[in-house]
């Protein structure tokens, strides 16, 4: 390449970059800062988790039109109008007053952020040549892999030293950067005769997808089906999926092409994304509130306990590239990370309100170990089989089941959180009465008679935490089972066919 042409090239690479980054960032930045917003916003734990699923529902409706909307305006167009919406509710969601409008600007950063990573991916491809396209995808991955970890030591030291408001206005100087330097990003990916867009299926998948998350996130305030607005949610989730199933096999060209799912690995691997995802975001909103409701950590120190996941990740991502590159079998290489997974995440069930900072630290970074040795080699199994045609409406497919099952698995997580927490309140406080000779004895040590105070410091500082961790517990148990449900989904793929040996054989090798 000639010295332009390597300027043009590098210059696409930070802009891509600094775009990929902001959105994956967004994923992780804001969890340390939900406690703070909670008191801002005046919202529960339960409410506040709204700020992260409306985000990941709008990105799970929007990425199946990521390839239409590119054949009508081309790469560049769909990149700038991303960046500069993105910038602007980033901006909106920064000067937020209540918690119904946070989640709408979050809804609006969710949808014009749904395009970044993928639309990203596709320029790059084109910017370097076929020879250096591995190395692309590897600078790429490393930028989706800062985010996890950047964002939780990033979004502390925000919340910390300036609020909580500075983990969206840090998005403006980047995405003001990427949208100057993607100028140089060639309009390519038009098409004369782009595809007809199915709005029809793409209404009711929006439909169905929006009240199911509805469902999932009120349900526990409204005492689930008690409520007739979680029943009216139900059916319209309901028949809106079942019309966008039936829709989506009856037209020739679908919003997702379910068609596809007839093949097994492809089904499975979804399948199992899904749960990981449930694995890894529902660990994310369990630990920022753990450590900074209970074990009483600041933001910035919660940001930089919760960093060893994701180097665990990104080590484990490194290993399991050069293991593929080898051709060790993609389904050993799973068994092994979900091994990893499980076992970080069993000794998180066995935490109390003593821990220390280590056994915070290192069961994290065991689980983002597992994580890492997941992610790729399940991407690789699931698409092991699938004709290489068919592969970019799969990997809509397979993106869409991860990024679901995170807003779903959020969703349980908030619910199993809230409902253990009230159970344990109840349970504990039952016991809390002047015919328990305890009482009197905890009453007498703290110099209080039964005063109306001995009742509340009992509650706050005895029942309140107590009750709070058996909830904490309870959601860790949920993210344990859910690295053991994989394992039968795992056990039923099917192993990536040989690579065909070069005539020659080993002279071949020996070049």
């Amino acid at each position: 390449m000639s010295e332009s042409e390597n300027t043009s090239v590098v210059a696409i690479t930070v802009a891509v970059m600094l775009a990929v980054v902001m959105q994956v960032l967004d994923l992780t930045i804001v969890n340390v800062a939900l406690t703070y917003m909670r008191g801002s916003l005046q919202a529960n734990s339960d409410q506040i988790t709204w700020v992260l699923t409306s985000y990941m529902i709008a990105n799970v409706i929007l990425l199946p039109l990521t390839g239409l909307l590119v054949e009508r305006y081309g790469q560049r167009t769909v990149m700038l109008w991303s960046v500069a919406g993105f910038v602007v509710a980033s901006a909106l969601c920064g000067q937020a007053h209540s918690l119904p409008e946070i989640v709408l600007w979050r809804l609006l950063q969710g949808v014009f952020g749904a395009s970044l990573a993928p639309v990203g991916q596709t320029i790059m491809l084109h910017a370097y040549p076929a020879r250096k396209r591995g190395q692309a995808m590897a600078i790429l991955g490393m930028g989706i892999m800062l985010g996890p970890i950047l964002g939780p030591t990033l979004g502390g030291w925000l919340t910390d030293t300036l609020s909580w408001r500075w983990v969206f206005y840090v998005n403006i100087p980047f995405g003001i950067l990427a949208f100057l330097l993607l100028q140089a990003v060639p309009n390519i990916g038009r098409s004369d005769h782009p595809r007809p867009v199915d709005w029809l299926g793409f209404a009711l998948m929006a439909i169905g997808f929006g009240a199911l998350q509805g469902v999932l996130s009120l349900g526990n305030e409204d005492d689930w089906f008690s409520s007739r607005t979680i029943i009216i949610l139900s059916l319209i989730s309901a028949l809106g999926l079942l019309f966008f199933v039936w829709r989506s096999l009856s037209v020739k060209h679908p919003v997702v092409n379910l068609r596809l799912l007839k093949d097994a690995n492809l089904s499975l691997g979804s399948a199992g994304i899904g749960i990981f995802g449930l694995a890894l975001f529902g660990a994310m909103v369990i630990l920022p509130i753990m450590l900074e409701d209970f074990l009483h950590y600041e933001a910035f120190t919660t940001g930089l306990v919760m960093a060893p996941q994701g180097v665990g990740a990104m080590l484990a991502m490194v290993v399991a590239g050069r293991l593929l590159a080898r051709n060790v079998n993609p389904r050993d290489i799973v068994l092994v990370g979900i091994f990893f997974g499980a076992i970080g995440s069993w000794y998180t069930t066995k935490y109390n309100l003593d821990i220390s900072m280590a056994w915070v630290i290192w069961p994290s970074f065991v689980r983002g170990l597992g994580l890492g040795l997941v992610s790729i080699p399940l991407f690789t199994l699931a698409f092991s089989t699938i004709d290489k045609k068919d592969q970019a409406e799969g990997s809509g497919i397979f993106n869409l089941m991860r990024t679901l099952g995170g807003s779903i698995g959020i969703a349980i997580v908030s619910t199993v959180m809230t409902q253990g927490k009230q159970m344990g309140w109840n349970q504990m406080a039952g016991h809390i009465n002047p015919f328990n000779p305890a009482f009197h004895r905890f009453i007498g040590a703290m110099g209080m008679g039964e005063s109306p105070r001995a009742w509340q410091v009992l509650g706050n500082v005895v029942v309140l935490p107590q009750a709070g961790m058996r909830g904490v517990l309870d959601a860790f148990i949920l993210t344990f089972y859910s690295f053991l449900v994989l394992i039968p989904l795992v056990l039923l793929l099917r192993r990536p066919p040989e690579p065909a040996e070069p005539a020659g054989g080993g002279e071949a090798l020996g070049h």
